[in-house]
C-alpha cells in the first residue's frame, strides 16, 4: 500500500526498470552460460527430439527483455518522477477517486490520454503438491479517454472516477491483499508516457462522501467512446423497429488468437514430447498424448469461437431480440418487454500483462422468471458498460416498467444414464488400466530376466 501521509503519489517506474534490468541480466547470463558450457549436448538433444528446438527462442527472449529495459530507462529519464496529486485524499470507495497529473510535454505533441483505475486482488496460493505461487485477480476497472489541458509549457490531466461501494479498500501487502492501480497512457513522439500509480483508496463514510459531492470535480475534456479506437464494440444503428446493438466478428480477436496459438503450441509440443516414450509404454503414452491433444483442441476451438461469432441485439418497444451467429449458424431468441425485469452488468473477462490489467464487461438480461440471457460482451470499462445498459433501457421506451421478478423454479436434476456412469468410471481408471496393459506385455521379458538369477 502506498504512503498515505501525502496526497503526492509517485509511480513505481524507477523500481520497475531496475527490476527489468536485473531480470534481463539473470536470464541472459543463465542462457548463454548453458549455451557455452553445454553446446554439444544441446545439439545432441535437438537431434534426439525436435521438441528441444523451442529452446532456440530463449536467446531472443533475452534480447526482448533488454529492449524492454532500455525503453523503460529512456522513458524514466525523459519524463522524470511526475508525481500525481490525489484530491480527495485518500480516494473514496463508494465516493470519488480524482486527481491531476502534470507532464513536461508541450500540448501540441500530446494525443489523447487513456486513464484506467483498477481494483486488484493479489493472493498467495498453495497447490496440492505443496508448491505456492502468487495470483492476480482484477475485481473492477473503469477507463476514460481524456484530452489533456494546456498549462503553459506543460500539460495537465485531470481525472475522476466513482468506485462502487461494494469494493474493498487498499490494504498493506500480505498473503492476500487488495490494491488500487491507476494507469496513465499518453502517445507522444518517440517514447510514449506509460506510468502506473498505486493509490490509497479507503471506504468513506456518508459525511465524507456528501462533503465531496458538494464540489464538482475538475476533469479534462472526456473523449466520447465512439471517437476512440475502441468504438467498434458495439455499433449502434437506429432503425424503424428500434435500436440495434451489433457486436461484430473478431471483437475478442486478441484473446482468441492467444488461445488458438496456445492450443497449437500445446499440440505440437505434445506430439514431439510423447513420441520419445511410445516405445517404452505405448498405451499409457498414447493415452496421455490423447488427453493433452484434446485440451489443445478445446483451446483452439474456444479461440476460434471468440473470433468467428457475432452478436446482434435489437431493442424496441416490443422487447429485445437477440441473434447470435456462430460459424454461419444463427441462434435467435426473443423476449417480450413485459417479461424483462432488468439488465445487469457483470465482469466478462480479464487479462494481465506485467503490471497492466484489462477488464471487460458483459450485459445480462434478467427475465421475470429469473432466467438470464447474455445481450452484450467485450465492453471495456465499467462506465462504458453502464452507458450501453442505459441506452438499451432507454430504447425500451418510457412506458416500460420492470417486470416483477419471480423465484426461478428449482430444476430437478436428471440422473445420469447407467452407460454414461460406466464410461466415466472407466475413464477415471484409464491410466491404471493402460499401465497394467503395458506392463503385461513386459511380463515375459521380466520373467526371463528373473530366471537368470533364480537357483
Amino acid at each position: 500500500m502506498p504512503n498515505i501521509t501525502s496526497n503526492q503519489i509517485f509511480s513505481q517506474s524507477a523500481k520497475h526498470f531496475w527490476q527489468t534490468w536485473l531480470f534481463a541480466l539473470i536470464w541472459n547470463a543463465s542462457v548463454w552460460f548453458a549455451i557455452i558450457n553445454a553446446g554439444q549436448n544441446i545439439l545432441a538433444a535437438f537431434e534426439a527430439n525436435p521438441v528441444f528446438y523451442c529452446f532456440i527462442s530463449f536467446p531472443f527472449i533475452g534480447l526482448f527483455i533488454i529492449f524492454q529495459a532500455i525503453q523503460q530507462t529512456l522513458a524514466w529519464y525523459k519524463f522524470g518522477k511526475t508525481p500525481l496529486t490525489l484530491n480527495p485524499f485518500p480516494g473514496q470507495v463508494g465516493g470519488r477517486c480524482a486527481g491531476q497529473l502534470d507532464l513536461p510535454v508541450p500540448a501540441k505533441y500530446a494525443g489523447h490520454a487513456k486513464v484506467s483505475l483498477s481494483c486488484i486482488r493479489r493472493y498467495h496460493q498453495r497447490n496440492n503438491n505443496g508448491k505456492s505461487s502468487w495470483h492476480t485477480q482484477s475485481l473492477w476497472q473503469d477507463r476514460i479517454t481524456l484530452k489533456p489541458d494546456n498549462d503553459g509549457q506543460k500539460i495537465r490531466i485531470n481525472f475522476s472516477f466513482n468506485p462502487p461501494a461494494d469494493l474493498p479498500e487498499s490494504e498493506p501487502e500480505s498473503d492476500d491483499y487488495h490494491i488500487w492501480s491507476l494507469q496513465v497512457r499518453l502517445p507522444l513522439p518517440g517514447i510514449d508516457y506509460d506510468r502506473i500509480f498505486q493509490l490509497p483508496v479507503q471506504t468513506a463514510d456518508e459525511q465524507a462522501i456528501s462533503a465531496t459531492k458538494r464540489f464538482k470535480p475538475k476533469t479534462s475534456t472526456i473523449i466520447a467512446h465512439q471517437d476512440t479506437d475502441s468504438s467498434a464494440t458495439p455499433q449502434i444503428i437506429q432503425s424503424a423497429s428500434g435500436t440495434q446493438f451489433y457486436f461484430g466478428y473478431g471483437r475478442s480477436r486478441a484473446m482468441g488468437i492467444s488461445l488458438m496459438a496456445c492450443g497449437l503450441f500445446l499440440a505440437v509440443f505434445a506430439h514431439y514430447f510423447f513420441a520419445g516414450f511410445l516405445n517404452f509404454l505405448p498405451i499409457t503414452t498414447g493415452l496421455m498424448a490423447a488427453y493433452v491433444e484434446l485440451i489443445a483442441l478445446t483451446l483452439f476451438i474456444l479461440g476460434l469461437f471468440l473470433i468467428a461469432n457475432s452478436l446482434s441485439v435489437e431493442v424496441g418497444l416490443m422487447g429485445i431480440r437477440k441473434q447470435q451467429r456462430i460459424f454461419g449458424f444463427t441462434c435467435e431468441e426473443i423476449t417480450d418487454a413485459e417479461n424483462i425485469a432488468d439488465i445487469v452488468i457483470e465482469q466478462n473477462a480479464s487479462s494481465s500483462s506485467g503490471n497492466t490489467a484489462r477488464v471487460w464487461y458483459r450485459l445480462k438480461l434478467i427475465k421475470h422468471n429469473g432466467q438470464t440471457i447474455e445481450i452484450g460482451d467485450s465492453l471495456e470499462g465499467q462506465s462504458y458498460a453502464a452507458l450501453i445498459r442505459q441506452q438499451m433501457l432507454a430504447a425500451l421506451g418510457s412506458s416500460w416498467q420492470p417486470a416483477r421478478r419471480h423465484k426461478a423454479p428449482e430444476k430437478n436434476k436428471r440422473p445420469l444414464p447407467v452407460w454414461l456412469k460406466r464410461i466415466g468410471k472407466v475413464l477415471s481408471y484409464s491410466f491404471i488400466i493402460a499401465i497394467i496393459c503395458d506392463l503385461s506385455q513386459m511380463f515375459p521379458a521380466i520373467i526371463i530376466f528373473l530366471t537368470q538369477y533364480l537357483p
